[in-house]
């Protein structure tokens, strides 16, 4: 993941504000001459009035009414579900910033990043030139007429980006070659066999561009044109610096914008299928490349929807596939749905023969992912038998142990207990024998649902409060670090604070604080350390003198539980009779701690004194 450096932070802070961020969201209000919105966190912006001030000075946000708070980073790794790192290539794009790297590895990061750069680039290109090869060559002719009759819109065509590779193997290498790409570069461009370059992968074939969710062409589909039986119908562009195909999704892209008003997906198995279903008005229709759905293309969902409706074919495939999806999609707590085909193999097929109207009807015949696999299952095992019961039961498990909420969970087990008249323990019984589902899902932090309490100071802990001040004065934090251990801290908070502290000072990251910020993976912290950069008693002059009090107070505490523990142990050696040496032992390291206990005391005393009459 790459680090960006502070003058790449500084320089899209100073080309947009927080205000330029917010208002691509959503509207601004002013109030006594600043900028409000109403809070898009715990509200969705339905507020009667703004509870968000916007600090155009800083570049930061605060709601008074669920403590949110941070950088326009943050805003908008909150709005669209990003990483940091994403947030700053997002934000860049934005302010048109060249990004630039501040890690040890930079140079390596930037080769790879230039490549990616010529990748992305070349992609482009082909995506136009294919295009225009479909449009206006005679060649594509063939390809145009096949779209024709898939019924499939110019308008369909030009949204999609379609194209037509030529039927000349030696083209593509040589168009290429011509615009000064090197033999290395496209060896690894996805585009060429690797056992046979510069033979092209895409001879005569309907060209699909696949674009990743920031609208750029990352690799490409296609269909066989040759109608030949030893020719594979669909292929793709193999694994390659830009392109993961267990993380994109066709149609993704020019289905967002639905997809966020919906917050629903309906995931079908083909390209053609998405296409049809986009070209009918169902414009939140995305395809994972054929039935193979993966943990990762369903992790992409979730940052944008709450429902996935599933549309594979009814073959036998199909259906592995609708089944291993609903427990996938249950396990990352995304509502599920199933819908069914009649008259039809697939979605293609209905738009072909009957019409887009047809194809929305699709809609209407919808099931939980629940009820179709109670129903598959009912199908699949006599449940009107001992043995059939126990196989429905285990049919079922893995869906209803990765249910998240117990409430959920508990109206599946007794649908379940009513289909089979069996009682809910023995349910629950059977329910937790066999295959144990490995819980990769954690509640997700809805936008609708952010709430953080308000850092109260004079009730955090001392450890929380010193780490605070470290997080406004990183530059003491490594002057620090001979007195002051990890181990001296037992609040969590303050833990996490001092491991991004360490993790800053040790690399070369860089000094911003929205560098520092993306430190943190835990929200309510970062959350925190970010309400500490608005308070002034964190940004005192001379830090110093607090920050020595809190360390003479650790070392109290530090001492104190010493000398419990030594008291302890003499009490226990008084019982078990302990020999005079070892008990003189213990008397004088306790004489000894209780003596530098005096000592701190008076110093923290005194050091108070001398602190109230400044």
């Amino acid at each position: 993941m790459p680090l960006y450096s502070d003058k790449t932070i500084e320089e899209i802070k100073r080309k947009l504000s927080i205000v330029d961020v917010a208002s691509s969201y959503t509207q601004i209000y002013q109030k006594s001459g600043r900028p409000w919105i109403k809070c898009p966190f715990h509200g969705n912006g339905q507020e009667r009035t703004p509870s968000c001030k916007l600090d155009v000075e800083q570049s930061r946000y605060y709601c008074f009414g669920c403590h949110a708070t941070g950088t326009m980073f943050n805003f908008v790794m909150e709005m669209e579900h990003l990483t940091f790192p994403e947030s700053v290539e997002f934000l860049a794009q934005k302010a048109g910033v060249e990004l630039e790297t501040s890690d040890k590895k930079s140079s390596v990061v930037n080769k790879d990043r230039e490549e990616r750069d010529a990748l992305f680039d070349l992609y482009d290109r082909l995506t136009k030139t294919f295009s225009h090869m479909l449009l206006k060559t005679e060649s594509g002719k063939r390809a145009l007429d096949y779209l024709e009759k898939r019924k499939i819109t110019t308008d369909t065509i030009l949204k999609f980006n379609l194209g037509y590779a030529p039927q000349d193997p030696k083209w593509l290498y040589e168009f290429l070659k011509s615009k000064s790409y090197s033999d290395d570069f496209l060896k690894k461009s996805g585009l060429f066999s690797q056992n046979h370059y510069p033979y092209p992968l895409f001879v005569n074939r309907l060209m699909f561009p696949v674009k990743n969710w920031q609208g750029k062409v990352v690799a490409f589909g296609a269909r066989d044109l040759s109608f030949r039986e030893n020719a594979p119908k669909y292929i793709n562009t193999p694994e390659t610096l830009i392109y993961s195909k267990k993380h994109n999704l066709y149609a993704f892209y020019e289905g967002l914008d639905s997809i966020k008003k919906e917050k629903s997906v309906i995931v079908c198995e083909g390209n053609f299928d998405a296409i049809s279903l986009q070209q009918s008005g169902i414009y939140n229709a995305v395809a994972p490349f054929g039935t193979a759905f993966t943990s990762e293309q369903a992790d992409l969902i979730s940052r944008y929807a709450e429902r996935v409706d599933l549309l594979f074919d009814s073959d036998g495939a199909g259906q592995k596939a609708t089944e291993k999806a609903i427990v996938m999609l249950q396990e990352k707590n995304l509502e599920t749905g199933v819908l069914k085909i009649e008259d039809a193999k697939d979605a293609s097929e209905l738009l072909e023969n009957y019409g887009s109207q047809s194809v929305k009807n699709i809609l209407l015949n919808k099931q939980t992912g629940f009820s179709y696999l109670v129903n598959n299952g009912m199908k699949m095992y006599n449940i009107r038998t001992p043995k059939g019961k126990s196989e429905f039961v285990a049919y079922l498990r893995d869906f209803v142990n990765v249910t998240f909420s117990q409430v959920e969970k508990e109206s599946y087990v007794q649908r379940i207990s009513e289909l089979l008249g069996v009682g809910q323990e023995q349910i629950y019984s059977d329910l937790s024998h066999g295959s144990v589902v490995k819980r990769v899902y954690e509640e997700p932090k809805l936008v609708n649902q952010v709430h953080f309490e308000p850092l109260n100071t004079s009730a955090i802990s001392i450890d929380l409060y010193l780490m605070l001040i470290f997080a406004n004065h990183r530059d003491l934090f490594a002057e620090y670090t001979k007195v002051l251990n990890f181990g001296d801290l037992k609040d969590k908070e303050a833990q996490m604070i001092f491991v991004a502290l360490e993790n800053m000072r040790r690399s070369n990251m860089g000094s911003s604080d929205e560098i520092f910020l993306s430190l943190f993976a835990d929200e309510k912290v970062r959350n925190d350390v970010n309400t500490s950069f608005e308070l002034e008693e964190f940004k005192r002059e001379r830090p110093q003198v607090v920050i020595d009090e809190i360390l003479d107070r650790l070392s109290l505490r530090k001492k104190e539980e010493e000398r419990a523990l030594i008291s302890l142990q003499l009490k226990q050696g008084e019982q078990d009779g302990i020999g005079s040496d070892d008990l003189k032992t213990l008397l004088n390291e306790k004489y000894s701690i209780e003596k530098e206990i005096l000592e701190l005391k008076n110093r923290l005393f005194n050091d108070r004194r001398v602190v109230e009459n400044e």
